[in-house]
């Protein structure tokens, strides 16, 4: 989580301490989720940071009641799934939607061959909003079941969650957090990030540092070995010497490829 949405969650959590128990009055969605009305709060957690796969950032439990489970979601944010990687995949899509998505991460690696300066030797994703070039629909690859599983969590348990709070706005009392909770429906998605997006990330290794570690959805394969050990430092060098392909399941990531251009191909990039 960035400091902003680690301070959001921090602002959510204390506000919510204003009050021993919800308002008898609750929107009818929140009734529909069996929230009850005027329920004794029995205890508030922020556990966001808890794992990465969490998607209830605070967690309201309550008496007798449903809890709440909220998604803090800054305003300005634009991924409501980043950087996934492919055991979370597997386990959130199945396999076939795994394939379907490294059939259409090559392809769009390939052309993206012809957009670019940059050198990058893998294609990581995310799931939000996006636009130009390096976005593609989400329901050409998932379905909308998926999108609810982005947003919302995976399986069962207090990780996943059952509201959202979309603002960058500190609350500062109870009723504050409720205002501002919305359902997480297609609807209220739609509206904070407009159409849902897969957010292709090609990543220059000579610029980036950490994100190497991300996992690929499509891969460089070079054509055949160079004779000698060869420095490549920009785009036209590098995508001349081979395409990309479709990846398995396995967890690769930007530097494992690297490591391997250099050991089995001598290709040599320099990493940040």
């Amino acid at each position: 989580m960035s400091k902003k949405s680690d301070e959001l969650e921090s602002a959510i959590t204390e506000a919510a301490s204003s009050d021993i128990s919800l308002p008898t009055n609750l929107p009818e969605w929140m009734k529909n989720l069996e929230i009850k009305p005027g329920a004794k709060i029995i205890s508030i957690r922020g556990i966001g940071s808890e794992d990465k796969e969490n998607k209830t950032d605070v967690l309201i439990e309550l008496e007798n009641s449903t809890p709440l489970k909220i998604s803090a979601k800054l305003s300005n944010a634009d991924y409501f799934g980043n950087w996934y990687g492919h055991k979370r995949f597997l386990k959130e899509f199945g396999e076939q939607a795994f394939y379907r998505q490294t059939k259409d991460a090559a392809e769009w690696a390939n052309y993206w061959t012809n957009h670019t300066k940059k050198p990058y030797v893998g294609v990581s994703i995310c799931y939000g909003r996006r636009s130009g070039k390096t976005a593609r629909r989400f329901l050409d690859i998932y379905t909308a079941d998926d999108i609810m599983s982005v947003c919302r969590g995976f399986g069962n348990g207090y990780q996943v969650a059952n509201c959202l709070y979309s603002s960058s706005d500190h609350p500062r009392n109870l009723a504050e957090i409720l205002n501002n909770l919305v359902p997480i429906t297609s609807e209220t998605i739609m509206d904070l990030v407009g159409e849902f997006m897969v957010a292709y990330r090609p990543i220059d290794p000579m610029t980036e540092g950490t994100n190497r570690g991300k996992n690929v959805y499509a891969r460089f394969q070079p054509y055949k070995p160079l004779p000698v050990k060869t420095t490549i430092t920009s785009a036209k060098q590098l995508f001349q010497l081979g395409k990309f392909i479709e990846v398995e399941p396995n967890s690769l990531n930007h530097n494992h490829i690297l490591n391997e251009l250099e050991s089995l191909y001598n290709i040599y990039i320099p990493r940040k």
